[in-house]
């Protein structure tokens, strides 16, 4: 089977008809005869939409949406703009579209691979980039089909929003790394919580329960030491500087403390020694005076 880069203009639609409700094929034809977009085209003349033609028709209608811009505004934004993603996180389109969260029975299902770019919108080359680089893993049937299990659906679209920012399935090899060591940890805790006279119903809540438990606090953890690094190297000048200034200030106070200490100092310990009285003998004629 022909491995698929492209959306066609249906796929499109449905998947982004759930933001936007009253978009359709004509409306996206429209964008096209506007200039806004240019879709790839087969020698037939069908219309192909790539992963970046998708991005940039959701800035469209997320301008239209929440700025209520006319569309030679638009065009203009995306004209000047030097990176699209970019541009994605200032109108706040990033921070805005949340993830999808798919059904139990998806979770727990078999997907043809060819099915992929209906349900979540990404390429099959993006699916298999994936699974090359070991964040999700494609299953073969007996008949040699190629299956992607429904519980990776999170994992394809976090790396599909992490891909608007330029991060690739290659740049995220650490982190299944990080998760293979962590799953060690995890298993053998939640090993030794669970009883066998449970049912699979309470069992399953159990290691729901203390899994997110473990996973928050090993997440907080992570998180704070991650924010650490980061605006360390970010901040790096800044503290070296903050750190020459302190140095100043306290050498300016230490010689400003000794400074008055020197002046409100005590005098010296000879000084302070109480000297002997001079006893003066008194004169003749202070004698005769007090004898009068």
């Amino acid at each position: 089977m022909a491995e698929r880069n492209y959306l066609s203009i249906g796929q499109v639609v449905n998947l982004l008809r759930g933001a936007y409700p009253d978009l359709s094929n004509s409306k996206i034809r429209f964008l096209e005869d506007e200039g806004l977009i240019t879709p790839h085209r087969t020698p037939k003349g069908y219309r192909q939409y790539s992963k970046e033609d998708v991005d940039r028709l959701e800035v469209i209608l997320h301008l239209q949406k929440t700025r209520y811009m006319p569309l030679n505004v638009i065009k203009q934004r995306l004209e000047n703009a030097t990176d699209l993603s970019t541009l994605a996180y200032e109108v706040g389109l990033l921070s805005d579209v949340p993830l999808k969260t798919e059904p139990k029975e998806t979770k727990q299902k078999l997907h043809p691979i060819e099915t992929i770019p209906d349900m979540l919108g990404v390429e099959i080359s993006f699916i298999r980039s994936l699974a090359e680089n070991d964040l999700i893993r494609i299953i073969k049937s007996p008949q040699n089909r190629e299956l992607v299990d429904g519980r990776d659906f999170p994992i394809i679209r976090y790396c599909s929003e992490l891909s608007r920012f330029h991060i690739e399935p290659r740049n995220l090899r650490q982190y299944v790394s990080s998760a293979n060591r962590e799953s060690s940890m995890f298993e053998q805790v939640l090993v030794s919580m669970l009883g066998m006279d449970t049912s699979d119903d309470e069992r399953d809540a159990k290691l729901e329960r203390a899994f997110k438990k473990l996973h928050d606090l090993t997440e907080g953890v992570h998180t704070a030491l991650l924010k650490n690094r980061v605006f360390e190297s970010l901040n790096a000048v800044v503290e070296d500087a903050d750190i020459d200034a302190l140095d100043e200030e306290i050498a300016r106070s230490e010689s400003t403390k000794a400074k008055n200490e020197e002046t409100a100092a005590p005098a010296s310990h000879e000084d302070s020694l109480v000297k002997p009285l001079k006893v003066v003998a008194p004169s003749q004629s202070d004698t005769v005076t007090a004898g009068k």
